[in-house]
């Protein structure tokens, strides 16, 4: 569909955001009949005036970036790629393991693919998911056992966190620890909540293996919250290739990228 000026197109980029979280420059430019570099300029325009956050491959509005989301809101956020991330990413768990599973909007979806597996020991500060499994192994569906990190529980991470928290979990050891983030790019994994900084370091020491799991929506978007380089971790599983110019950035050869089918 074409449009006669610059202000119309931009204007009808921003409509997108009504019914999307998100929106591709590979489809604006097919939609309104012009270049990718064209959309690519437009979205460089409304980033300035801060309507929008771009990301690889296209943007989010800002509104959606706000320093901290409702609980139910975040679990809604990108869920089509988060489900995609999550059933990928249980084929990494084997039977027996001992896993890991920091709270996040992502890790909460592995419930469903946790039950296919047998004999799993699986340690949470996620309140929802412990719950879950609690049910589950009332009613027979869990075989496995469960360790939920104690600690101060937030409303709106669902979670535990601070000084209990960070304790506990520096007495145990795990073959496989699934952590989730706000944001990343090579030189920055990030988290909107302070509390979690201290419980992701403190994970991706005391794990074998360290799988960060999120979708195409968080790359090259940062926050305040540092709490690791891409290097620090062994696979990533994501909804998007890795992007070309991280490839001299990172580890390449050392580093799995699994794309979520």
């Amino acid at each position: 569909m074409l449009y006669n000026s610059m202000e119309e197109r931009r204007n009808k980029i921003m409509e997108e955001f009504n019914v999307k979280d998100k929106v591709y420059v590979n489809a604006l430019s097919e939609k309104f009949g012009v270049t990718m570099e064209t959309i690519r300029r437009d979205l460089d325009a409304l980033s300035t005036e801060n309507k929008i956050k771009k990301i690889f491959g296209g943007a989010i509005k800002v509104k959606s970036m706000r320093f901290e989301f409702a609980y139910n809101e975040r679990a809604k956020y990108n869920l089509e790629e988060k489900q995609r991330i999550a059933a990928t990413a249980i084929a990494l768990i084997e039977d027996n393991d001992t896993v890991a599973l920091l709270g996040g909007s992502t890790t909460e979806l592995f419930l469903q693919h946790l039950l296919t597996k047998k004999g799993l020991f699986v340690v949470t500060n996620s309140l929802p998911l412990s719950f879950d499994l609690l049910k589950c192994k009332k009613e027979g569906t869990f075989d496995g056992r469960l360790v939920v990190i104690g600690g101060e529980a937030g409303s709106a991470s669902m979670s535990t966190s601070g000084f209990f928290a960070e304790n506990m979990l520096m007495k145990i050891s795990v073959n496989k620890a699934f952590i989730s983030c706000a944001g990343f790019s090579p030189l920055s994994v990030s988290t909107l909540m302070e509390e979690h900084i201290q419980l992701s370091r403190i994970l991706i020491e005391q794990s074998e293996l360290r799988i960060l799991v999120a979708d195409s929506a968080k790359m090259n978007v940062s926050h305040l919250y540092h709490f690791a380089n891409l290097s620090d971790f062994d696979i990533v599983v994501c909804d998007q290739n890795m992007p070309t110019d991280w490839i001299s950035e990172t580890n390449a050869e050392r580093l799995q990228w699994i794309i979520a089918k």
